[in-house]
């Protein structure tokens, strides 16, 4: 990973910490499209999902009956699937861990980001250190109570 060094001018304004996700934890493996012909690999992908979710899932909390705002980020060294593809299977092993049903997921958010990209690391979670270190492709997924204040886009 690069890492971009460089010193703001004194009449920089601070950027505000980002609004801290009530869940977040990483997942150290290529993921599985939704469309793959290799059903076992997917239901592989996605108890190694369940597994990770429930490691950093809050013990003796009971899954979330609210909507939630969902963002999934997968970082590698290639995009090799359609984003949607890579939802639909981590919002799906999340169901019973996280939330009751993924229809209360009202917004979902999905990326691909070079593991070799540049990025700030102000603010990083611990989780995102951890997995850089590792070295190796991993899916970063954060979780909020969805807002009230939403966009007309």
């Amino acid at each position: 990973m690069r890492v971009a060094m460089s010193r703001p001018s004194r009449s920089a304004p601070r950027l505000a910490p980002p609004r801290e996700p009530l869940f977040e934890f990483c997942v150290h493996a290529r993921p599985a499209s939704a469309r793959t012909r290799n059903r076992a690999g997917l239901a592989a992908w996605q108890q190694t999902i369940r597994d990770a979710a429930v490691a950093a899932w809050p013990e003796g909390i009971a899954p979330l009956e609210a909507e939630i705002e969902l963002r999934i980020t997968h970082f590698g060294e290639k995009q090799f699937m359609d984003m949607d593809n890579l939802i639909k299977p981590i919002q799906d092993a999340l169901q019973g861990i996280a939330y009751l049903d993924d229809r209360q997921v009202r917004d979902v958010t999905g990326r691909w980001r070079d593991i070799e990209g540049r990025y700030s690391l102000r603010y990083i979670a611990p989780c995102l250190v951890d997995a850089f270190s590792a070295g190796g492709e991993f899916v970063y997924i954060r979780l909020w109570i969805a807002r009230e204040d939403v966009e007309l886009d």
